[in-house]
């Protein structure tokens, strides 16, 4: 400033004296005013006490005015001191269409408008509240709200786009929750740590979908720059903080991310301590199973895995019967022992344990082929623990060169854990027995490889209750036994057999070349075990060979194990995927966080704990947790924190929101920010009694509808008094109903109501109106067919962040990644245009003709009329009448419907 100054000064010299004289003020300002601002950068917490601030005192139960309803008595003692008097009631019909708007958000059919001017008595009128309560449309209408405050978005928003195919039961949930009302303080716990609210539900792994329901930035996610990641992530949490903390306490918490709160008593160290909370939330789709859906999933597979393995035993019990038969050369003397696992590509085929093929593995003319990195075998689970035990695998090699990978591992479903016949990991060329990390690998003094190149090779390891490790090649041993700290336990259920890979826990873990046998023995074998192994699989009989010495009853009881077997398989392996999947996010442990300095991610200061806020007298922040706490106990504690009874925000906040949702504006005129920078309550003692009411009432959404609607405040008319318009024209202290103009998603459902098309099929997967194509992002292409499919109510649609329908966005339907607690309401040329020429409203005005017509009795005149009663709940008055006849005549019943959708009577709430 003083350089622009000082240069116009140079270039206007007869202003010398003046700007001069702006230049001396600027600076005197600078200086003077910097104590201040140094002033004003201490936490205010500790300048000002957090009970100086109304929102952030212990809520109390204030006493109510005298009254009939304690809603009017509040009202009424605002409105007398303003010198104004309320509004007589609303007619019978703009109280139905209003309730049927506020609670159901479409409008009431004609018939029910009827009925309720004939007889709008207050027991009526109470019916009529409960039954739209009941109904599973007040769910869908009170979801979209919700849903814009939690900022839900079906697409990752940023430039990929990229469609959340499993984001929409996070949508269901909700409409669920509202509909059974779910008690606000468990609907609260339930978003925020769900998946770990014991007992874990499915509806609770769903419910925390809301931590991650934002956009998600996959490029920043993606960068080679450590620094760039981390900066990603910072912003990533900084939407997490700033949803929970706006959308349940109504504070902008997230603005103490770089420094102390400007306005509310906020450190900065509580916006870490909070951010500390949600440290592990990470993005991404996971299993929508609960604790019990799991236990009895894994019942269900233990009891497939048992009978295969019973089968499999059976089978090759018969097997090795009919083998025994086949006449053997001399030296063949010894029986092989069975295995307790087998995997036999060549022979025992169905001695074979379900498993998979991943990569480029294959099976050919009885080969495992593992071509090249990435390709094995994995098996199912094991079904019973294993110690002490033998591994037995032929194998062929295509690289002498190789090394780091596994002919055969057992190990642990994480793969942290395991033991493995390994190729050239410690010594090239040479076989070694590998462990986890290969702490318990010894070196041995053995020849190289030469034989398993182009040809089969038999390795077998043996793990002995003495702990000692020894290692066969062709039955005879390979280099020198030796002893290992301990022998571990592979868990039943936990452990798995992996043919051509150990676990990808660094070097290669890949085997390249081929197998044709692998077994797992439960005990360790003799060295004339090993032999017998070894000549058995070396040239033994081949299975039809073998099988031609099996009796008729030996056939088909082994041909009925094999069906049995093959259905089992089937069972286990639907077992294996899980029962669905919800963009709910995973979980990871975090490390401890760090105050970032600025939020500066190169800045890291002071180490802090998970917990709550500071600011309030009545709720001590302190959740017990240490900085590096189980993830699970943080979001935990901090559920229970937040919802708190004694915490004075969450009923207030809620409370405000909906008496918003019902007139318009709340009692606070900022709904997510009821601080300090927020806007002052119109009626604070009424906004205090009624959250005090609602917590009493069990934290019930519905009583405090029942409530609200029952008031004569609700119940009043919309109409406008020169008195009221003089000194308050907003009506913010409600000496009339505030009409308004229904959202853009409800005008749209109202049009396929009245016109009979309307949907009402209820949850699962949204509806996508449009199309996509790929090139590096997803691109949309909205389509509309006019489908029954395209025809279900708006909170349905697929909600993406771009590619969004031009009437919806011209009616102020807003980004779906940006929290709005309160929709815009603008008044636009493209409103009208977009209105009037819309296919979609067009074709809803041919199908309300049609409707309208039927129900006439195909009397054009008569069709007229009921346009009206279908639209706006009443008759047209002689001069609608007249005017809709004559354009009925030069332009047809379809036009007249389309204007009634055009006018404000249609679209406005009164």
């Amino acid at each position: 400033m003083i350089r622009l100054l000082t240069w116009f000064q140079r270039d206007r010299p007869r202003r010398v004296f003046c700007l001069w004289a702006g230049i001396v003020g600027i600076v005197a300002v600078l200086i003077v005013g910097a104590p201040v601002a140094a002033a004003e950068n201490q936490p205010l917490a500790a300048a000002v006490p957090a009970s100086n601030h109304w929102s952030f005192r212990a809520l109390t139960r204030p006493a109510v005015p005298v009254g009939d309803h304690p809603v009017d008595a509040f009202i009424r003692s605002t409105l007398k001191s303003q010198g104004l008097a309320p509004n007589p009631p609303a007619s019978p019909r703009d109280l139905i269409r209003r309730l049927h708007w506020d609670l159901v958000g479409l409008p009431p059919e004609p018939q029910l408008v009827a009925e309720f001017e004939r007889d709008p008595s207050r027991s009526n009128y109470e019916a009529l509240v409960e039954r739209l309560l009941a109904s599973p449309r007040y769910g869908e209408r009170w979801a979209r709200h919700w849903l814009d405050v939690v900022r839900y978005t079906e697409s990752q928003g940023f430039e990929y786009d990229r469609p959340r195919d499993h984001a929409w039961p996070f949508r269901d949930y909700v409409i669920r929750s509202f509909n059974a009302d779910l008690p606000y303080d468990r609907f609260m716990r339930e978003q925020v740590a769900g998946d770990v609210l014991e007992p874990v539900t499915s509806e609770g792994v769903i419910a925390s979908s809301m931590l991650v329901s934002g956009p998600w930035d996959q490029a920043g996610n993606s960068q080679a720059n450590a620094t760039q990641r981390a900066i990603t992530r910072e912003e990533e949490m900084d939407d997490l903080v700033s949803v929970v903390g706006q959308t349940f306490l109504g504070l902008t918490v997230n603005c103490a991310r770089c420094h102390d709160h400007k306005f509310d008593p906020i450190p900065i160290g509580d916006y870490y301590r909070i951010k500390s909370v949600f440290d592990g939330v990470r993005h991404g789709d996971r299993s929508v199973e609960g604790t019990e859906d799991l236990r009895l999933r894994e019942q269900r597979k233990e009891q497939g895995r048992r009978e295969i393995e019973s089968e499999v035993r059976r089978i090759a019990s018969i097997e090795a019967q009919a083998i025994a038969r086949v006449p053997r050369a001399a030296t063949q003397t010894e029986i092989a022992p069975l295995p307790r696992f087998q995997w036999n590509f060549s022979r025992l085929e169905t001695a074979e344990v379900t498993g998979k093929l991943h990569g480029s593995a294959q099976i050919t003319a009885g080969v495992l082929e593992l071509p090249k990195p990435e390709a094995y075998f994995q098996s199912m689970p094991l079904t019973r623990d294993i110690r002490e035990k033998t591994l037995s695998v032929w194998v062929r090699l295509s690289d002498l060169q190789q090394g780091g990978g596994a002919a055969l591992s057992l190990e642990q479903a994480d793969g942290r854990v395991f033991d493995a016949l390994v190729f050239g990991e410690r010594q090239p060329r040479k076989w070694a027995a590998g462990s986890e990390g290969f702490l318990r690998t010894r070196d041995l003094q053995a020849p190289e490889e030469s034989e398993a190149l182009g040809g089969w090779a038999h390795m077998a390891a043996v793990y002995s209750a003495d702990r000692k490790v020894a290692l066969y090649r062709n039955g005879q041993p390979y280099g020198e036994p030796y002893e290992v700290p301990a022998l571990v336990t592979f868990l039943a259920g936990n452990a798995r057999i992996a043919i051509g890979r150990r676990h990808e826990n660094g070097g290669k873990p890949w085997l390249t070349g081929a197998v044709r046998q692998a077994a797992l023995h439960d005990r360790a074998l003799s060295p004339v075990d090993i032999q017998a192994v070894f000549r058995e699989g070396g040239g033994g009989p081949s299975l039809t060979e073998a099988l031609a010495y099996l009796t008729p009853r030996e056939v088909r009881e082994r041909d009925a194990a094999r069906q049995r077997l093959q259905e089992a398989q089937r069972r286990v392996q639907a077992e294996e995927k899980p029962g669905g999947f919800v963009y709910a996010g995973r979980r990871e442990q975090p490390a401890p966080t760090r105050i970032l300095r600025r939020g500066d991610v190169k800045s890291p200061g002071d180490i802090v704990s998970p917990s709550g806020l500071s600011a309030f007298d009545s709720l001590p922040k302190d959740l017990g947790l240490a900085p590096d706490a189980p993830e699970a106990d943080r979001r935990r504690r901090f559920a229970y924190w937040l919802a708190d009874p004694r915490n004075p925000l969450p009923a207030r906040v809620l409370v405000n929101r909906i008496w918003g949702y019902h007139f318009g504006q709340g009692l606070v005129g900022t709904p997510s920010d009821l601080g300090r920078s927020g806007t002052k309550p119109s009626h604070p003692e009424l906004l205090d009694w009624l959250a005090s009411e609602f917590i009493a009432r069990g934290w019930s959404q519905k009583a405090l509808h029942r409530l609200i609607v029952s008031s004569e405040t609700y119940q009043q008319s919309s109409e406008a008094r020169s008195d009221g318009l003089a000194t308050d024209a907003d009506a913010v202290f409600l000496w009339r109903f505030p009409p308004r103009r229904l959202e853009g998603e409800t005008i749209r459902d109202a049009m396929l109501a009245v016109s009979g098309e309307l949907n009402f099929q209820a949850g699962g997967p949204s509806f996508r109106p449009f199309t996509t194509s790929e090139y590096g992002a997803t691109f949309y292409h909205l389509v509309d067919r006019g489908t029954p499919e395209f025809n279900r109510r708006t909170v349905y649609r697929m909600n993406i962040n771009s590619g969004k329908e031009p009437l919806l966005d011209a009616l102020d339907c807003p980004d779906p990644s940006v929290r709005t607690p309160r929709r815009g309401v603008t008044t636009t040329p493209l409103q009208a245009l977009g209105l009037m020429n819309s296919g979609f409203v067009q074709r809803q005005a041919d199908h309300l003709a049609r409707r309208a017509l039927t129900l006439a009795a195909n009397q054009p005149d008569e069709a007229v009329t009921q346009l009206w009663k279908l639209t706006l709940g009443r008759s047209p008055d002689v001069e609608e009448s007249q005017m809709a006849r004559r354009t009925l005549r030069e332009r047809g019943l379809p036009h007249v419907a389309w204007v009634l959708l055009n006018t404000t009577e249609f679209v406005y709430v009164r």
